[in-house]
């Protein structure tokens, strides 16, 4: 018999030339063995450099902590980008990124509820939520059905500018000091500032906060004022315009819970803290409102230091 690779004419080689037929059929069987060989490598290397699974949470809380076993109901406010909406049928926001994240590291699956956070009381007596997420702080320290589970980012009305620049600037303009007329969204948080603040010549009222921040990008206003979180999300379609100061002390939004639910409370202000020490909080705040500067808030006045996740004690 010829091994494969001799010449005619070698010790164990065949004395005969090999016919055309012959080597054909050699060829075709060598090419399917080589081609099945190669399939079975490939696809061991890819099992092999395959991540592997990471282990699934078991649930840390159950009933009666939350209404469904398995699953965290959470209220977000669904008309209030960038804290939560829809982007192509599909629910997004900073709330929405927030919820997903501690539900996940609650062994949780997370469902979504519209709820709006002034009416987080009802919605959480009601068993509509188990959570409400972006309440402030002072609101729910007025209502004493409710519980704050932590804090995860601060907001409160501000003014921007158009600088002309894409670098940022110091965030230390006051009311004081403005000299012009400010555009702002008509019945907003920073419209009814400035109308205790300033004469109504003074005021620019729009329709929108986008709109407001538009005419500011037109050149057509020199300051608008607006919240902080909406009014930085809507500008990172317009990079030359800045956070140049804040109205007011910013305060923080927490995740509050019934006033009864210690345990629901507890679990979630664990893992809140947990999200901030690995950096997930401070991600989906850039993700959110880009290089947004650090907001003074009451606790970091009284400091001297700025912090944006600050666990709130129910």
């Amino acid at each position: 018999m010829r091994v494969w690779g001799q010449r005619p004419g070698q010790p164990g080689g065949s004395t005969r030339a090999m016919r055309g037929d012959e080597r054909g059929s050699i060829v075709s069987k060598l090419q399917a063995v080589v081609i099945a060989a190669i399939s079975i490598l490939v696809a061991g290397s890819i099992s092999g450099c395959g991540k592997a699974a990471e282990p699934k949470v078991e649930p840390k809380v159950a009933p009666p902590a939350i209404a469904t076993a398995g699953t965290l109901k959470v209220g977000v406010d669904m008309s209030q980008p960038p804290f939560a909406g829809e982007d192509q049928g599909r629910k997004a926001g900073l709330d929405i990124d927030v919820a997903a994240a501690l539900a996940d590291r609650l062994g949780l699956k997370v469902v979504y509820v519209d709820v709006k956070p002034s009416d987080a009381a009802t919605a959480l007596a009601a068993g509509t939520a188990d959570a409400v997420m972006s309440v402030p702080l002072a609101d729910a320290a007025a209502v004493t059905q409710l519980s704050l589970a932590g804090s995860y980012i601060d907001n409160g009305p501000g003014l921007f500018v158009s600088t002309g620049s894409t670098a940022s600037v110091e965030p230390s303009l006051t009311l004081d000091s403005v000299a012009g007329r400010v555009a702002t969204q008509e019945g907003s948080e920073s419209f009814w500032v400035l109308r205790s603040e300033l004469d109504s010549e003074s005021i620019a009222p729009y329709e929108s906060l986008r709109a407001a921040i538009e005419a500011l990008n037109a050149g057509e206003e020199e300051l608008v004022a607006g919240d902080i979180l909406t009014a930085a999300y809507i500008a990172r379609d317009f990079p030359e315009i800045h956070l140049a100061g804040q109205l007011r002390l910013a305060q923080p939004l927490a995740v509050a819970v019934t006033a009864e639910n210690t345990t629901l409370g507890e679990a979630i202000r664990t893992e809140l803290d947990a999200l901030a020490a690995d950096g997930v909080i401070d991600a989906l705040r850039r993700k959110w409102v880009g290089t947004l500067p650090e907001l003074e808030t009451a606790a970091s006045e009284e400091s001297g230091t700025v912090s944006s996740e600050e666990t709130v004690a129910p």
